[in-house]
């Protein structure tokens, strides 16, 4: 079974190493059930499950919304390093036109889909879960406290 993995980026969290573990578990819990993961590319979740599926030896491939030196433009030099080593472990990195089309791959690709997130409305990880249910995809949902301020948040980026 593919696995897609979508989520927030570590800000929008309250506390977002409770949101890296609960990434690491879950992952740990699928490796079993799961042909591989797929994830999106994008700091916080999305790191973290690539992380953890070269942890557990899992194969994970990338849909990335826009070639990777655009993507990362803007992100910080740690950032930058962390998506290089993701993207030399994925065993496939594919370029989708743009947000909204990479998460409608994301979770019309997939098994399941498991969404770690605040339930923040508005951004990429609410639709990509409305993706995923449109197309009658399973979504294993970890609710995690918001950061102060993140109902705040609208667009991209959280």
């Amino acid at each position: 079974m593919i696995v897609a993995w979508t989520g927030h980026r570590p800000d929008v969290f309250d506390a977002p190493l409770v949101a890296r573990t609960a990434v690491q578990e879950a992952a740990a819990e699928l490796h079993s059930s799961a042909t591989r993961f797929l994830m999106g590319g994008q700091r916080g979740v999305d790191t973290w499950a690539a992380l953890a599926a070269i942890s557990l030896g899992l194969p994970f491939a990338l849909i990335l919304p826009c070639p990777p030196e655009r993507f990362r433009a803007d992100w910080s030099a740690e950032d930058r390093a962390t998506l290089d080593h993701t993207l030399r472990h994925a065993i496939s990195v594919e370029v989708a036109h743009g947000y909204t089309e990479r998460n409608r791959r994301l979770a019309v690709s997939a098994g399941l889909l498991v969404a770690v997130w605040t339930g923040t409305r508005g951004g990429g990880t609410e639709e990509t879960i409305g993706f995923a249910r449109g197309a009658g995809v399973p979504v294993h949902e970890i609710r995690l406290r918001p950061a102060n301020g993140a109902e705040l948040l609208r667009g991209r980026g959280i």
